[in-house]
């Protein structure tokens, strides 16, 4: 059963709170790297494995959610 419940696709809920976890690191992130270079590999990164995780129909309303909490941290030009 856990090879299961490890193989299971998130739903929205769960995709909205992996996003808030992300929004909540990223307002903290510049502690932690103050060099853009490295926060920005780590951001991707962090990026990258949401999106692996989630389903692909789920992919479009994923980017319009990091582009929203991306800019609300002054991250407009950010290439996801």
């Amino acid at each position: 059963m856990t090879s299961l419940i490890s193989n299971m696709i998130p739903d929205r809920d769960n995709l909205k709170r992996m996003l808030a976890s992300l929004d909540t690191a990223i307002a903290s992130a510049a502690k932690y790297h103050p060099d853009e270079a490295d926060f920005r590999t780590t951001l991707r990164a962090s990026v990258r494995l949401l999106m692996l995780e989630a389903s692909e129909s789920d992919h479009e309303w994923i980017r319009g959610q990091l582009e929203e909490m991306l800019a609300r941290h002054g991250l407009k030009n950010f290439e996801l």
